[in-house]
Formats: C-alpha cells, structure tokens, sequence
C-alpha cells in the first residue's frame, strides 16, 4: 500500500528540516508516531522547514524535530506521523480517502508505534511502582488503592494524559502489535492537602482516567483475540507494562494474534471509550475503517457527522456485519410520517464525544443472534402520566424490577451516564447528588441478582458513609422531578445526561400500561397528548433486545415510530406467548 514517510536530517549550518522519501509503503521498515494535536486554545502554526504545509503545533512540541529526532525516538530513521504525512493538498498523489483508509495498514506495519505523552508525569510515582514490581509480586488491589492515593494529591499520573482521551490515538494504539510510551515532560512530585468532599470527587476523577486506560487496553486484548475471561486476567499485567514500564508487544507477551479478531466490534467499542475528537465526522472516519469493506465516500470531507453515519450504516459490506437498533429512535424526536425515517436512530449534529455520537443507537455483530419474537402485540395499550415524586419513586423502581431485561440495560448503559454511579459530579449540587442517589437506588437493584446480601450490606455502608444522602429530602420538588426524569431517560435509552436533555425537548418518560405489566418508555410529547388509544400499538422489531418495543402511531396502512420502551424480561414474554395461544385456541 503506498504511504507518505519522512525522516529528520541535518543541514550543514546544524539546521534541521523533513526529508521526504520518493516513494515509500507499508512495507518499509518506519516507525508510526501517536500523539495528541493540543486543543484550539493552545495549538499554534508554524513553519517546519520541508514541508510545504503550516504545521498545528501544542506547546509540548514547539521543537518537534529535535524531539523526533532522539534516539529513543526516531534517531534518523523513517517515521510516519500525521502532521507531515497527511497530504491534504488540492492534488495529492494518493488521495485523501485512500490515505484515511491507509491508516490501520500504517499503524498495523509499522515496526513500532511510539506514544508521545505529553502532560506533566510524576517520575516519584513511577519509580516507586516500578521498584515495588520488582520486589516481587503485587497485590493489584493494593496496587489500586496506592495509585488513587497518591493521585489524589498529587495529580500527575501518566494514565491521565489525554492520549486516553482522543479517539484518533485510540484507532492508532489499537493497531500496534508493539508500543513505546515516551514521557516528554517528568516533574517532580507535587503534593497537596484537598479537603475531604474535593478529594472524593478528584478521587472520582482519577477512576474516571483509569477506567478510559483499562477500558483501551481491554479495547486492544479483544482487538487482538484474547477472550474476555482471559483478557479480564491478563488486565492488570497489560495495565503495568503500558503505564509503568511504557513498553509492550503485545503479540509475544500476551499470545495475541495481530488483530482484527474477527469477532471483535469496532462499534461498540468506540461508543465505550468515550473518547473525543476536533471534527465531528471523525467520529465516523476513525471507526468505520475497522469494518471490512467499508469505504470512505468521495467528498467525506464536505459530509456531516450524521450524513457520513448514515451513510456508514446503510453501506452493504457494513449491513452484511452488524445489525444497527436506533435506542433513541428519529420519530421519537423528529416526527415524520413515513415509517422508514422513524425509525432510524436519532442522530446529534455536533457530538462532544463518540459517547454522544453514538448514544442514541447500539449495533451487534450480525452472528450474535437473538429469538425471533412476534412482530406485533395485541391489544391496545394505555399511556400513563408518571408522578416524579420522592412518593413516586417505589412505584417506579417496581416496574423496572417486574418487566424489564435489567440485565442488557445495564450492558447497554452509557459509560458516562448516571446509572452505573461511576460518573462522580459534585454531589455539593442537587442534581449531582440526585443523579448518585438515584443510580444506587435502580442498581441496587441490577447488583442485588449478583451479589450475596451481606456484601450488598457493606457495599449500602460504604456508599452510604461518604454521600449526604439525608439532604434530599430538603430539595425541591420541581429539581426532584427533572433530575429523575433525565435518569430515567439514561436508563431506558441506555443513554449520557447529554442525550437526555436533547430528549426531554420533545418527548417524555411515560408508564406504558399492557396486559403484560407497565412497561416504562420514552415517547413523542405531543404525540402523547393528541393521539387517541385506538391509534397507538406496540411493535416488536428484530433487534427487540437492543431496544425493546416500538410506541407506533397507525399512519394509514402503516406505521410511524414515535417512543419505545425498555428491554422486556422473559416474564412479559412468557405473558404474550401465553395470551397468544390463548386467542388462537
């Protein structure tokens, strides 16, 4: 595959300046260099003798080429990086499209990916991790506990760079078989005292940070084969050798094959990483590439998030793969007649993340399968106002106990959404605080399938004992109300706060009444209010585990989507199949 690689030399007077070579591809032998742009604020232009193009620099890169240049670096070999082997020239010899596609075979082929970290790093910190590793074996859970603590007060812990944050450095860490970390800026450590609910919450910070690191390597484990039981395993280890000793192969050390694994879902796990990017359609040109057979559409440049996405979706080779649910279906927020346009999935036009971008649909590989269930559901169904009361909050948790799946509700959650807990906001605001209470109020009940009583016990304590959960009764109704219908929108739709605000313009959670048992919903508001009984039905599509029903408008002969309610449980099944066979007898 033909490729762009340059290389650092050294002119007479001691100058440096970019070589490029004549004619170079995937076979070569180069090194692929990862690294964070910077943000609009800091990144400034500048000249670099070479290349033809102004080259965005960060402050952490002002020198680029003498950085480049070090020996643990590049030295004077051949390197590939985006800032000069990206040609996005009106004529370029290999075009635009084919230079995106022609990533993955970069970073795959290269003999090395080197990861440029730029934030501040506690050199203390890692060398007292590194000396306790070869002392003997570690104690992970004590290992933890040590890394949050020092985290806490002094903030400088390489997992916290923003590589784990961008999703272009995500695609390129995925694709090397080899990584080498370079720290570009050590610091001394830098201790302060934090007063307790500020330390919980920086504490709370810090998981965040290690979750979006173990979240890639876990990422990278089945990108490369490893199956989750053994990647859960090898976890820790791969955790060790990228952050402390900055070094991995991962084909030899962890006995992976150099990837894709073709089970693996390129999809899912983006949605997972949270990771952002400065160009909303990167969100689909740093992931679709994964999908084999995918192509880049001509003029993707000019293309909006939404249009790339659709276009992504509809793709055959994409089709032939995975199966796409809208969670948050179009006509659900965007009315429209035609039944084919209702039910594509609701998409944001300028997403801050790939959790935005694809919050509102979910897609499965195609050979997951699920059981085919009935496409329609008789009888009328009743839509119920909900009381969003501290009174009203029994009743709720009752439905979601009796009829849904809680199960792939909790497998489909936003990771930086309420209903896990994980998210920590400041908890000094009600909201904050009600979006915690509230997540151990509904998981308790997901956790309570899992977990013995006693450890549920400790596990109420401990939550218990750092949270002010006593000062709920002091706020407001009206906060009370809206902050628990954002949380039941995030854990119908499995969706961000983000999404749900979007929602909750147009539409409202709603008690769902069946013969089956009220199945909770979200669905059009206005809708809601003019539609008689006799116009609204439930309809059962073939990805019914990844959204649950349909709430249909009758439109003619056919129909509009305009909500759709949790994932029911075999309990509400069981109920159809029986009424069923009842009104056939």
């Amino acid at each position: 595959m033909d490729i762009y690689l340059v290389r650092i030399r050294e002119q007479p007077g001691g100058s440096l300046y970019i070589d490029r070579k004549a004619h170079a591809t995937t076979n070569d032998n180069y090194i692929a260099i990862s690294h964070v742009w910077g943000t609009k604020e800091t990144v400034q232009k500048y000249t670099v003798n070479g290349v033809p193009w102004e080259v965005s620099l960060s402050p952490g890169k002002k020198d680029i080429l003498s950085i480049l240049r070090r020996d643990d670096i590049c030295g004077d070999g051949w390197f590939w990086m985006d800032l000069f082997c990206l040609d996005q020239s009106e004529s370029p010899s290999i075009s635009i499209a084919d230079q995106l596609m022609a990533i993955p075979s970069i970073y795959k082929c290269s003999r090395c990916v080197k990861i440029l970290i730029e934030s501040p790093v506690c050199m203390k910190w890692q060398e007292t991790a590194s000396q306790a590793f070869e002392q003997g074996p570690i104690n992970e859970e004590a290992f933890q506990e040590e890394e949050l603590a020092h985290g806490r007060s002094c903030p400088y812990l390489l997992f916290a760079d923003p590589w784990f944050d961008r999703l272009w450095t995500r695609q390129e860490g995925l694709y090397a078989c080899v990584l080498d970390l370079i720290i570009l800026k050590p610091v001394s450590c830098r201790r302060h005292s934090r007063d307790p609910t500020s330390a919980w919450i920086a504490h709370g910070t810090l998981l965040a940070h290690r979750f979006r690191a173990e979240t890639f390597l876990l990422d990278k484990l089945a990108y490369h084969g490893l199956q989750p039981l053994k990647a859960k395993e090898s976890l820790f280890s791969l955790y060790f050798d990228v952050i402390y000793k900055r070094h991995v192969n991962i084909t030899l050390a962890y006995d992976c094959e150099s990837g894709p694994d073709p089970k693996y879902n390129p999809i899912v796990e983006a949605w997972r990483s949270q990771r952002c990017t400065a160009k909303a359609r990167d969100y689909v040109l740093a992931v679709f590439p994964d999908v084999d057979g995918y192509n880049v559409p001509v003029g993707a440049k000019k293309m909006s998030f939404p249009e790339l996405l659709l276009d992504a979706i509809h793709q055959p080779a994409v089709c032939r793969q995975f199966k796409f649910a809208p969670k948050v279906p179009r006509g659900m927020v965007s009315p429209s007649g035609k039944g084919t346009e209702s039910i594509l999935p609701w998409l944001i036009d300028t997403p801050s993340n790939i959790g935005e971008a694809y919050d509102t649909f979910t897609a499965n590989n195609t050979t997951s399968g699920t059981d085919s269930r009935p496409g329609g559901i008789h009888g009328n169904i009743e839509l119920e106002d909900i009381t969003f009361t501290k009174s009203g909050l029994c009743a709720l948790k009752e439905d979601w106990k009796r009829t849904t799946d809680i199960y792939r509700h909790v497998v489909l959650a936003s990771p930086s959404g309420p209903c896990t807990g994980s998210p920590r906001q400041d908890v000094s605001d009600d909201g904050g605080l009600l979006q915690q209470y509230f997540a151990q109020e509904f998981m308790h009940i997901a956790v309570s399938q899992y977990l013995p009583q006693e450890k549920m016990n400790a596990l109420e304590l401990q939550t218990n004992g750092v949270l002010p959960f006593d000062r709920i009764r002091d706020i407001p109704e009206e906060v009370y109300a809206r902050e628990l219908k954002r949380f039941l929108v995030c854990l119908i739709c499995g969706a961000s706060l983000f999404t749900a605000d979007k929602v909750l313009e147009t539409a409202d959670v709603v008690r769902v009444s069946t013969l089956y048992g009220p199945l909770l919903g979200v669905m059009h508001r206005e809708t809601k209010r003019v539609a008689k009984q006799d116009q609204l039905m439930l309809a059962c599509s073939p990805t019914w585990d990844l959204q649950g029903f349909y709430i249909g408008l009758r439109v003619g002969d056919g129909m509009s989507v305009r909500g759709r309610t949790i994932i029911p449980n075999s309990s509400v099944w069981d109920s159809i199949e029986n009424l069923a066979k009842t009104l056939e007898s």
